[in-house]
């Protein structure tokens, strides 16, 4: 699972708005200088397709876990689980960029944008939403001032526009959320990776002095937008440990969520300790200064060689107090884009916080790989596990792997000669936790899934792979054409979430078309008929819903099968019709 290495520089973010006799009024607006705008040029990034995995936790502003929360990546919808962990096996993503999108209702979407380390490579990634509340309310017709936690923002009459792009009459509720560089959780809570296009159409990488979510609601909780002529002037306060030395001028960026990228749009002016700008459309905006970047790599082992997996890494700038934040791969792999010509602080933190390595690297001048790097592993930080696998006979397993899953996420380890090393990352105040082990021999096509409650610490556990792996697979016959999904080719996921509603989801595509797909919702997955479900289904260009009867003929825990028949009617979008829709499936359960 590589994980982009995000350039994240943080500062601090004042929650109350500066008291400063120069700001701005809806009479006294400031002059705003605007060094060039690239709202929506083209994108200098290569546009390469690969075919990876994604993984990764949400949580909400307290770090809690959120479950049900829909994931989208690739064309791909899942939903979180109790964990607030989500996986999709295999997507196609841009190899320069690769977007995941989660949404939650009453938050603002959460985004998150990697750079694809390689194809099959299971990326991991950790997301923060940010509640949307309410700011304050004005008139659409004779516009207003709002003043929230850390910024102040004017209105003018009538630049408010509903759905239809019709000026809206009523009141208009201000949603927003500050995203503080100094946060602890910057780099989960604010979207993209703060890689940009400039005004030049160059990629550089941003250091942020203040962020913010904006969305505007009217009176029966509709979405609304502005008109994209009159501009909204905002006054935002700048971190106080960022006062000093703040631009007199700087550049404004707002987020383009199709690409996953920051663009430069405009300017803003310090004013006191405040940045004071205009905006023409809400998204999430920053007031950043831009930098030159090269890529950078680097390795993480514990003293068996073992990789370290999903783990943060740091790396700081010497003349800064900022850093930036990463996430090791199941490699142990951790890449992405830093400052070039500057010395930096590399360091690492276990999952209790606590830094087990630091480290002075560059400056680089051109893209750095510096290899591999071995710290030894604390055994209460971590969850070892290691053993042999044998085959049916009795035989070391040649060609295999080892699949653990702990707390929702996954992690792996190729079966060497018939032995296995893998290590989860924990914290030596974790309690004991179910793990599921799971034992693949590739060539003899066979598995064995043990369940177990362990606390961080280190196991021996041996296993025989002996199981019959049976391919998954979805068939379905729906306006006199057959439409078939199956392990092998495609992909098929099934997931378990705690949504108050959502029980269990399965979502399916093709390799080849990519518009055949579906998302699929179980209520319950027991034994019999009459099980209602939900199906989305998009095949050949045309999409489909409706609800399905089922009957269930085979079920049981993860590792077995979901196995029975399905009927029933969806409405297609096309033609606006009720049709007819039977089929079988056979799904294995994770």
């Amino acid at each position: 699972m590589k994980k982009v290495f995000l350039y994240l520089l943080t500062g601090s973010m004042l929650l109350l708005a500066a008291c400063d006799k120069r700001m701005a009024t809806a009479d006294n607006q400031p002059e705003i200088i605007n060094p060039g705008t690239n709202p929506g040029g083209k994108n200098p990034l290569p546009d390469k397709p690969v075919k990876a995995g994604v993984q990764g936790i949400v949580s909400d502003e307290n770090g809690n876990p959120l479950s049900g929360a829909q994931v989208a990546c690739g064309g791909i919808l899942t939903t979180t689980d109790t964990h607030g962990a989500f996986i999709i096996p295999e997507v196609t993503l841009q190899e320069a960029a690769g977007v995941i999108t989660i949404k939650k209702s009453g938050y603002f979407d959460g985004i998150r944008t990697i750079s694809v380390t390689g194809a099959g490579k299971l990326q991991y990634i950790q997301v923060q939403l940010l509640p949307k509340k309410a700011a304050g309310v004005f008139d659409a017709a004779t516009g207003g001032n709002i003043t929230a936690s850390n910024a102040q923002f004017i209105f003018v009459p009538n630049q408010v526009l509903n759905a239809n792009n019709q000026p809206y009459k009523g009141k208009v509720t201000l949603l927003y959320a500050p995203i503080n560089p100094e946060h602890p959780d910057f780099a989960d809570i604010m979207p993209g990776d703060l890689r940009a296009i400039d005004i030049n159409n160059a990629i550089v990488g941003l250091k942020s002095y203040g962020m913010m979510a904006l969305e505007l609601q009217g009176e029966n909780g509709e979405k609304l937008h502005l008109d994209g002529t009159n501009n909204v002037t905002f006054k935002l306060d700048i971190p106080a440990t960022l006062q000093a030395g703040a631009p007199a001028t700087i550049p404004l960026w707002h987020f383009d969520e199709a690409i996953g990228l920051w663009r430069e749009e405009g300017s803003a002016q310090k004013i006191g300790n405040s940045y004071v700008g205009t905006v023409k459309h809400f998204s999430f905006w920053n007031v950043d200064a831009k930098f030159p970047v090269v890529k950078f790599k680097a390795v993480f082992q514990d003293d068996k060689g073992v990789p370290y997996p999903n783990i943060k890494v740091t790396i700081t700038r010497s003349q800064e107090i900022s850093s930036s934040y990463g996430f090791t791969d199941e490699a142990g792999m951790v890449s992405g884009d830093i400052p070039s010509h500057e010395e930096l602080t590399i360091t690492i933190e276990d999952k209790c916080k606590d830094i087990i390595f630091t480290r002075k690297i560059g400056p680089f001048s051109t893209d750095a790989n510096i290899g591999k790097i071995t710290i030894a592993r604390g055994l209460q930080l971590t969850l070892a596990l290691h053993g042999k696998i044998i085959s049916c006979s009795g035989a070391p397993v040649k060609t295999g792997v080892v699949n653990i899953s702990v707390e929702g996420i996954s992690y792996r380890a190729p079966i060497i000669n018939g032995n296995y090393n893998v290590a989860a990352p924990r914290c030596s105040n974790n309690n004991a936790v179910e793990v599921i082990i799971n034992a693949v021999d590739e060539g003899a096509n066979k598995m064995s899934t043990i369940r177990q409650q362990l606390a961080p610490g280190d196991y021996t556990r041996d296993m025989q792979a002996c199981n019959n792996i049976q391919p998954g697979e979805i068939k379905l016959l729906l306006e006199g054409k057959a439409y078939e999904f199956n392990t092998i080719s495609d992909s098929i996921r099934f997931r378990t979430s705690n949504d108050s509603s959502t029980r269990y989801q399965i979502t399916f595509s093709k390799a080849q078309p990519s518009l055949n797909k579906g998302s699929w919702v179980f209520y319950t997955i027991g034994l019999g008929s009459n099980n209602y479900s939900t199906l989305n289904l998009n095949v050949d260009g045309v999409a489909y819903y409706g609800s399905l009867n089922t009957e269930v003929t085979a079920t049981g825990g993860p590792g077995e099968y979901l196995e029975g028949s399905l009927f029933g009617n969806v409405y297609n979008y096309s033609t606006q019709a009720q049709v007819p829709i039977s089929g079988s499936f056979r799904i294995r359960i994770e």
